[in-house]
């Protein structure tokens, strides 16, 4: 076989298999859907809104958010921020969706790196909300757009390290979220997919770890042209069934698996296989993080760093590439290990500001980045167990302290709890969406009780929005 018949079988296969994923997507109902997987879905559009509002005092999203307000348009959705102003179902797309993760506190899928709630779910609560959708209609594009969005990201897994999933794979999901919500039928459904592939953002990588903000903006670009993608699509203004391939494999260089577009539909869940999680930071960083807090729980004179003459973070060779250790903006702050385990060290791996716009300042953090170097480990092992770390701490008295995670709490080989999980959105939200929290356990306790989502007083996706705002 030439190297052109390969291309064009491949190219085949990816049409077939996306058509089938399509077929399948399309003819889900949420009232057939596991009660489980309506129940993480849930969780984490919980923990996701909990992620946007932490994130809406920042000062360049409060300065974003205050222009979207001041235009005169309709009032269709919610801003999530403080006294939840409504904009128009497409201004608060692109604000939310810019704010979704911003503070990285969003959930995500780690078999293959990609956010897909992140980067559909503003697009899916802005239409749902607009059109007083029910909350099943909700549920079922969420769970939908995930399912999508993860298999697009194992298909062609290789768009990785040199390009970020946030702007591959930002049009892809909140386009498939937008034709779930209006329930486009399978074959319109492949046609916006085909036309959303074309529109992908090939951001690259050294971009965050580099601080460039920008990246921040790739999940709300992917809301507006999600729904420029849907709207095309509909009209029949397409790209080709093959497009998909023709847009990663041979324009962007990733190899095509495309039986990982339909593996397991119907029997494993994504949307179940994600994670939490806890610290406003890249998630490679978190091990060593945690790893730090095994030996603070022994040495408790050891907090804030004073002691400390040299840190060692061994990790994997993917960590290795986050090694700024004189980040400018929060996000470089967040894609930096040095700043990480400074800021661990300074104030411990949960303190709420240590990745925000202060810590840039922080005397005590920007003292400690220069002692941390970074080793790789010389075995990891495959996922979920590939992100480990092992720290070692050398004093000032020349002792040497080591501790090892081999995964992080929170990531698929330790996930979180969902009563922890409940508690990170109550801490994210009580002040400015008191109500989050209650209207997620609610909605979940109906779920899992075999109800409909959709029983209750807040039964709509404005209502039960509303709600997380009446108790301030």
């Amino acid at each position: 076989m030439t190297h052109a018949d390969e291309h064009a079988q491949l190219r085949t296969e990816v049409s077939q298999r996306l058509a089938e994923l399509c077929q399948w997507a399309a003819a889900l109902r949420a009232d057939q859907l596991p009660p489980r997987v309506l129940s993480q879905a849930a969780l984490i559009l919980g923990d996701n809104i909990a992620a946007m509002l932490s994130a809406a005092e920042e000062p360049e999203l409060r300065a974003y958010h205050q222009q979207l307000m001041a235009v005169n348009g309709p009032r269709e959705a919610t801003l999530f921020r403080r006294d939840a102003p409504a904009v128009s179902l497409l201004d608060a797309a692109v604000g939310n969706g810019l704010a979704s993760t911003w503070n990285e506190l969003d959930d995500g899928y780690t078999r293959t790196a990609v956010h897909p709630g992140a980067l559909s779910q503003p697009l899916i609560l802005a239409a749902a909300e607009a059109a007083r959708l029910p909350l099943s209609a909700m549920l079922r594009a969420t769970v939908g757009a995930y399912e999508i969005g993860t298999r697009f990201a194992r298909a062609w897994h290789g768009t990785l390290p040199r390009l970020h999933p946030h702007g591959v794979w930002n049009t892809v999901c909140a386009a498939a979220g937008l034709a779930l919500i209006r329930n486009y039928d399978a074959a319109l459904l492949h046609r916006t997919l085909t036309t959303a592939a074309s529109m992908a953002s090939p951001g690259p990588y050294s971009h965050p770890i580099e601080g460039a903000l920008v990246r921040n903006a790739w999940p709300a670009a992917g809301s507006w042209l999600g729904v420029f993608a849907c709207d095309l699509a509909k009209l029949g203004i397409t790209g080709t069934p093959g497009g998909p391939y023709d847009i990663f494999t041979r324009g962007l260089g990733a190899p095509a698996r495309p039986d990982e577009l339909v593996v397991g539909l119907g029997s494993e869940w994504t949307t179940c296989d994600g994670y939490h999680k806890l610290y406003g930071a890249c998630h490679h960083s978190h091990a060593a993080m945690e790893a730090i807090e095994t030996i603070f729980a022994k040495r408790p004179e050891l907090r804030g760093g004073s002691r400390v003459r040299q840190v060692t973070v061994e990790g994997s060779s993917m960590a290795m590439n986050f090694d700024n250790a004189a980040p400018d903006t929060t996000l470089g702050a967040k894609f930096s290990i040095p700043h990480a385990i400074a800021a661990t060290l300074a104030h411990g791996a949960d303190a709420p500001d240590n990745f925000l716009d202060a810590s840039l300042r922080d005397p005590a953090i920007i003292a400690l980045r220069p002692k941390v170097r970074l080793s790789q480990l010389p075995e990891v092992k495959p996922w979920p167990l590939d992100r480990p770390a092992r720290v070692t701490l050398e004093l000032d008295n020349g002792e040497q302290l080591s501790a090892f995670c081999e995964a992080a709490l929170g990531s698929p080989a330790r996930p979180l709890e969902a009563d922890r999980v409940l508690a990170k959105i109550r801490e994210l939200s009580s002040r400015d969406a008191p109500g989050l929290e209650p209207g997620v356990v609610a909605l979940r306790t109906r779920i899992e009780s075999g109800d409909s989502a959709d029983s209750g007083a807040n039964g709509t996706t404005d209502r039960w929005i509303a709600s997380f705002f009446a108790q301030r």
